[in-house]
Order: structure tokens, then sequence, then C-alpha cells
């Protein structure tokens, strides 16, 4: 039987799966939208913020909700659909027609696929633009209101950028020290008697401090001991401009593409490979100069056996101290399991049908409600898993790719097990 044999059933099957797969999405996104509203209202609403700001920060936020909602709703909507298939009986009608059950998972697996596919590509375009919006917007509020980041007596870091700020009220920032570090490395420093974040020159431009009584200083990158310093009544401070590099997204897997996200861990385990390597040389050196002191001691004179067991136990201990100090990159492994979830989450709706197939054709009355139910707990057994597999993989050096497999391969051999045994039956 294959899927283009039975239109009209394929599209009667499709069409059931859509409408609880419409049901399904609108709950689990409604639940991920409102619990955003929430964690928005109590840490945003109550400092001021305008609420159509809050609207746009929780709208880039959306493609999080959409790359969750989609898989679990697959999988809900397919358990709600062949329930109630099967609790009215045409589960049995399509049977006793010789309609194989191959041919009716076959529309909804079709389905699952393309939802896949969707979720897939919102993880890896919507999402980081989504999220670098998010970050941007962020960070105009952060300047518009300082309370919102920049609580009273408090240090901040933007990316290069350290504020330290004093008293907050509501003509400023009494006093606030900014500490810069350039792309070489140096230092230098912006100290005001107090900053208002108030200056916006024109509607494309972000806004910054306004900064009152303010001495710079900046030290001599040659020479240590000598610095430049300059005084001003006030000065205009922006931390952004049109093309900052700020919202470079690269300290953050979770929020890149994927290419960029693997080119990353190229990069960093070509990195770690050199330091191994130079590590290892460090080490035959000192085998080498272990071997000459064995060399000394078979040859030495008898005033200087003593010398040469000291320095054969020095370069013992030194050995085993460069052994023992192999450079490691953790942040490796945290790279590693973003990446594979990228492809976990969103394809986690293929074995969700597999699953949902034969559990829904158990369904005896009540199928859309019981399939509703059945869904909700799997989803809550599948996020368990997940972050069991991903708390794994943090705290040990389990294989990425596995403790992030692991939960789809555990639904997978669970759903074609309980398949087989419905088609045999």
């Amino acid at each position: 039987m294959t899927l283009g044999k039975h239109h009209t059933l394929n599209r009667y099957i499709a069409s059931e799966f859509l409408f609880s797969f419409f049901v399904s999405f609108q709950f689990f996104f409604l639940v991920f939208f409102f619990n955003q509203l929430l964690l928005m209202a109590q840490g945003i609403l109550a400092k001021g913020i305008p609420i159509g700001s809050v609207l746009l920060l929780i709208l880039y936020s959306t493609p999080s909700f959409l790359t969750l909602s989609a898989p679990f709703a697959t999988m809900t909507a397919a358990l709600m659909a062949y329930g109630r298939f099967s609790s009215d009986n045409e589960i049995l009608a399509m049977r006793s027609a010789g309609v194989k059950k191959s041919a009716i998972l076959q529309p909804v697996l079709v389905l699952g696929i393309a939802i896949s596919i969707v979720s897939f590509g919102v993880n890896d375009f919507l999402l980081p633009a989504g999220t670098k919006a998010f970050q941007r917007l962020w960070v105009e509020l952060s300047l518009t209101y300082p309370e919102l980041e920049l609580g009273e007596y408090s240090v901040r870091r933007f990316r290069h950028t350290t504020f330290i700020t004093g008293a907050i009220d509501d003509v400023g920032i009494h006093p606030m020290i900014i500490v810069e570090r350039d792309n070489s490395g140096n230092l230098s420093s912006i100290i005001a008697r107090f900053a208002s974040p108030s200056i916006r020159d024109n509607k494309r431009g972000f806004p910054g401090f306004r900064m009152h009584d303010v001495l710079s200083l900046t030290p001599n990158s040659i020479r240590t001991d000598e610095w430049t310093w300059g005084r001003a009544d006030y000065m205009d401070y922006r931390l952004l401009g049109d093309m900052s590099t700020i919202f470079d997204q690269s300290e953050n897997p979770a929020y890149m593409r994927i290419l960029a996200v693997r080119n990353t861990i190229r990069e960093k385990s070509e990195n770690q490979r050199k330091r191994f390597e130079e590590q290892g040389v460090r080490i035959e050196r000192q085998k080498y100069e272990l071997s000459l002191e064995y060399f000394s001691l078979a040859r030495g004179k008898a005033g200087m056996i003593e010398n040469t067991k000291n320095n054969i136990a020095n370069d013992y201990s030194r050995i085993k101290e460069l052994e023992a100090g192999l450079p490691v990159d953790h942040s490796i492994q945290i790279w590693k399991l973003e990446y594979y979830q990228k492809f976990a989450i969103p394809f986690a709706s293929l074995p969700f049908v597999f699953l949902a197939f034969p559990l829904g054709l158990m369904a005896k009355r009540s199928g859309r409600a019981v399939g509703f139910f059945i869904g909700l707990l799997l989803t809550t057994f599948y996020w368990s898993l997940l972050v069991l597999g991903r708390s794994l993989g943090l705290r040990t050096d389990a294989s990425p790719f596995l403790v992030m497999i692991a939960p789809e391969i555990v639904l997978l051999v669970i759903g074609v097990g309980f398949y087989l045994r419905r088609v045999q039956s």
C-alpha cells in the first residue's frame, strides 16, 4: 500500500491530524507564551517598561516557542487523531476494507517529516534572528531604563565594556564608571559624577548616556607608567552603533546558526589539539632531560650521585605535573551538546509519530481526550529524558551525540515495539 493509492483516505487522515495538531499546537504555544509573559511582567513591567516594548520582546522570543511546540504538538495530535479513529471504530472499518496499518500511518508520518523540517528551519534561521533582535531591544531598554539591568551599586558587563554604577534616582546614576577594552586588550576608563540615560539624536540612533563632570584615563600600551587623561563638563556616550558587533552570538551556541556552531567546534577542537601537541613536546623534552640525568647517574662521581638523584626526582615530578595538566577545553562539550540538540528537538516528531500510532490504536473511548492526556504525559517524559541527558553530558565526558539522541531512541524503540505488536495482532 503506497501513499498515493487512496487519496481520499489520505486526505481524511491528514485533515483529522492537522485539526488535532492545530489544537495541540495552540495549547503548547500558549503555555510557553504565558510563561514568558509572566516572567516579563515580573521582571520588566514592574519597572515601568512600556507594554509595547514588552510585547516586542515576547515576539522576538516566539521562534523558541515554535521550535518546542511543534514536536510536542505532533505527538499529541497523532494520539488524538488515531485515538478518535479507534474509539469510533474507523480503524476497524479501514482494516476491513483491506487498508494496511502501514498505510494508515503513512499520511501522519509524511506530515511529521514536513513539520520536523519546518521546525528545524525555524530553529536555524528565525531563532538566531529573533535572539539578536531581542538582545538589541533589551540593551536599548537597559540604557533607557538603567534600573532594568544596571542596578544600584552593581557591575554589569556588555561584551568588552564594564559598567560600574552607584546610586540610581530620577536624575540618573551617581556616580558611573565605564571601563572599555579595545581589540588590542588595552583598557580605558571613563568616570562621571553622574550619568543621565536620556540622549537620542535621531530615530535610528541607539540611546546612550549623557555623562557629566567626566574624567577619562587611558594607560600607555607600551609604557605602563604613563597615562593619558582628560576632563570634560559633559560627554555623550553610546554603547551601540548601527554596525555594532556586540550581538555576535559566538559566546552562546544555543542562538547561533548550525553551520556557525559546527565551525566553532572545529576551531576549538583544533586549538585544543595544538595545545595537546605543545604539551606533548614539553613532556618529551622533560623525559629527555630525565634520561640524561640517568646517564649522569650511571657515570657520575660519588660526590655527584646524591645531587643527580634529586634532579631525577624533580624531573619525575615535572613529568607528572605536565601529564596531569593537559589542557582540556570543557566548553567543547557544551558546544557539541547544543549542536546535537538543534537536530534532536525538531526531529523528535518522527519517533513521536511512531510511538503515538500504536498507542492511539489502543483507545477504546473518548479517543481525543485520552490521546491529549497521554500526549502531555509523554512530552513530560521526553523532556525529563532530555534534561537528564543534557545534565549527564555536562557533568561527564559522555558522547554529546548519544546523550542528546537517547530520548528519541528510547521513544522510537518503544514505538516500533508497540507498532510491530499491533501489526502482528
